[in-house]
């Protein structure tokens, strides 16, 4: 049977704790005896999410229930702390459509429609920290930080929060297990029997059994959060990583495209990952199968015509880096293509497009065709304009537009190259085009190949690299529950 427990993923779920807890906890109280006590609520994890939902209990529950928060370690929202690089995003830009904002979640998007809209907005949000006197602003990629540009503002604020609202904190506090007691045999405590590991400064680990009527998990991705949602009936996706660099070792191995090329950037690139059939889902993902009878199966199919091969594709800065590719762009196809990943075991091959704003600029223009094609014909006109100029010299292309609305897109100075320098001359030298040669004497087909270079680049990739203190999952308790 599974047991009624609250997996609270973020922080912006404020009052959906409201019905759902306050439900739970009326069918604890009538289940149980009519005794006048106090109900208990137990939030395991003391980070941003376990904070605000520990908040959020305490002031739906009034003064009905005592919020008693469990820390592992020594101190609550550390990974608040370093979020952002120390500034702490906080959310979105509230001023975009939600179907936008919903977009740039990789998975859940449809579990956080009915939140979003129904029981806590983006702009209850915002006003939920401006009514504490948080100040925050809006930066160009929609992200929103405290005008303070310190992550301890956040920190201290749900902190007050929380002790405003009554909520007891223990640190140094480990989970052990949850347990479901019955509770005609316990009636005078909760049905949730925790136990705990505690350590404080002057004494050793000290284990103890407390009893809660209802538990919020917002262990994020630590393993025992998982083995307690298991434990209580409930189904769980294997984590797999969630937010990673791509390692691409023949690229930045001496005689690599990539090879000292270290540092450099480009600050649009757009990356595209091919879902092959191995990279599916399995039946433990988020998606599941469609599942086909004996009798289905036995049926001789018709013959369809192929499907189109699906792609996953992101755009925003890339960085080269020692291992391989960082940066927005890639951080953001890592996200959203987890699974896909995973079940290649990261190694697989991703296409980069080096100037897709170029190619908008050129469709903008009156150009047609694909990708290839479009950089083919801006790269064939330099023939003409630039003949005694060495093709390996430097990029000829630049973005000439502002960005929408007026204002500039990129931090660069007006009409700077699109492709580094250094950069550009290796992907001459990819392209087999020689280091001498003059745009005037390229052939088409010299051409061709290095307008194949800039749309496609093949990029192979040879395994991850994940931030260690922002570790990010995709998986967890079922979306579905």
């Amino acid at each position: 049977m599974m047991r009624r427990i609250c997996s609270f993923q973020t922080y912006n779920r404020h009052n959906v704790l409201h019905h759902r807890l306050m439900s739970s906890l009326s069918m604890s109280k009538s289940d149980g005896d009519a005794t006048s006590r106090r109900r208990r609520i137990a939030v395991i994890g003391g980070g941003a999410s376990g904070m605000f939902a520990a908040t959020a209990a305490a002031d739906a529950s009034s003064s009905s229930c005592d919020v008693v928060v469990f820390e592992g370690t020594s101190k609550t929202m550390s990974k608040v702390r370093i979020s952002g690089g120390g500034r702490c995003n906080v959310m979105h830009d509230v001023t975009k459509p939600l179907p936008q904002i919903l977009a740039s979640y990789p998975r859940g998007n449809k579990e956080l429609r009915g939140l979003f809209t129904k029981r806590f907005t983006p702009s209850d949000a915002y006003d939920w920290f401006t009514a504490r006197g948080v100040e925050l602003k809006t930066e160009q990629d929609g992200r929103m930080f405290p005008i303070t540009d310190n992550s301890q503002t956040i920190i201290d604020t749900i902190t007050h929060a929380a002790i405003k609202a009554g909520v007891e904190v223990k640190t140094k506090s480990k989970i052990q297990s949850v347990e479901w007691v019955d509770s005609d045999n316990n009636p005078d405590c909760g049905n949730f029997a925790i136990n705990v590991a505690s350590r404080s400064a002057t004494t050793t680990k000290e284990e103890s059994t407390e009893y809660f009527d209802a538990v919020i998990l917002a262990t994020g991705s630590f393993p025992i959060g998982h083995e307690i949602a298991r434990s209580l009936g409930h189904k769980v996706i294997k984590p797999v990583p969630s937010l990673f660099t791509f390692d691409t070792k023949e690229l930045v191995r001496e005689g690599g495209t990539f090879y000292g090329l270290a540092g450099l950037s480009v600050q649009t690139a757009r990356l595209t990952l091919t879902v092959t059939e191995e990279m599916k889902p399995a039946g433990d993902s988020e998606k599941q199968p469609t599942h086909i009878n004996d009798e289905t199966a036995s049926k001789p199919k018709n013959k369809k015509r192929k499907k189109k091969a699906s792609t996953i594709t992101q755009e925003g800065p890339l960085l080269i880096t020692h291992h391989g590719i960082s940066g927005p762009a890639t951080l953001r196809l890592s996200a959203f293509a987890a699974r896909e990943f995973h079940a290649v075991k990261y190694n697989c091959e991703v296409k980069l497009h080096f100037c897709p704003k170029f190619e908008e600029q050129q469709r903008r223009l009156g150009s047609t065709g694909g990708s290839e094609d479009i950089l083919m014909d801006a790269l064939w006109e330099m023939t003409r304009l630039i003949p005694k100029r060495r093709v390996a010299t430097g990029c000829p292309l630049f973005v000439t537009e502002n960005g929408e609305n007026g204002d500039t897109s990129t931090n660069e100075a007006p009409n700077a190259p699109i492709i580094p320098k250094r950069l550009w001359a290796a992907l001459v030298t990819h392209s087999s085009v020689s280091p001498d040669l003059l745009w005037g004497d390229a052939s088409k087909a010299i051409i061709r190949s290095l307008a194949n270079s800039l749309a496609s680049f093949p990029l192979q990739t040879t395994g991850f690299s994940s931030f260690k203190e922002e570790f990010v999952t995709a998986g967890g308790v079922f979306l579905k529950e």
